[in-house]
């Protein structure tokens, strides 16, 4: 599993992700805040791609029966959302973390 990320820095939207399994690519995947905190004790939300009907109800266009590989799929993308989040906070503020106080 392959993940390519894009940090925004919007209060509703925190990520768009796009998760590449080698035979196909899923985009659309977002990172929302929650109320809840996740298993790695942070307040954000993976949300599957979804579409919005004339109702304005979603539904979602990925999905995956068995939670285990879910759990397994998250974890690879929450390793490369904060390590995207961090290089680009690092990048955005111009803080080297390596430099010496």
């Amino acid at each position: 599993i392959r993940v390519e990320c894009k940090i925004l820095e919007t209060p509703k939207m925190k990520a768009i992700i796009a998760v590449d399994f080698g035979d196909f690519l899923v985009k659309g995947f977002r990172v929302l805040p929650s109320e809840h905190t996740n298993d790695r004790g942070d307040n954000l939300w993976l949300v599957p791609p979804s579409y919005r009907d004339a109702g304005g109800r979603y539904h979602p266009i990925f999905f995956m029966p068995e939670k285990d590989i879910w759990k397994k799929m998250e974890n690879v993308v929450w390793d490369e959302y904060h390590k995207q989040n961090d290089a680009h906070f690092k990048k955005r503020l111009d803080i080297d973390l390596d430099m010496p106080i």
